[in-house]
């Protein structure tokens, strides 16, 4: 009994483990803005880099791929148009610029 306990908490072990490498296979690059940026080969969309450069296979230059984003559940990615799996909304073009926010008095408020 005990050793079927053992295996069972092995064999769990390791699954948690190889789930936490296996989330993602999309190599990833924070800028200082925190956008998540992925180039790509135009003629070979399976070659993924997180930075500009050369494809490895046919020497063209490494696109930008448009990656996606949903307004509410920013962790919701894809390189594809859709809907949020989470919340059914649209995801839209992640951009490089992050959104502003007035940190001055450019909104008057109105005394009444």
């Amino acid at each position: 009994m005990k050793k079927i306990l053992l295996l069972a908490m092995a064999c769990l072990t390791m699954f948690v483990a190889f789930s936490q490498d296996k989330k993602s296979n999309m190599p990833k690059s924070k800028s200082d803005t925190g956008v998540v940026k992925t180039y790509t080969c135009p003629m070979h969309p399976n070659v993924l880099s997180n930075k500009p450069g050369k494809c490895p296979q046919c020497g063209m230059a490494l696109i930008e791929k448009i990656m996606y984003v949903c307004p509410m559940h920013p962790e919701v990615v894809s390189d594809k148009p859709g809907k949020c799996p989470k919340c059914g909304m649209q995801l839209k073009i992640m951009s490089d610029t992050p959104k502003h926010k007035h940190t001055d008095s450019t909104h008057s408020k109105h005394s009444g």
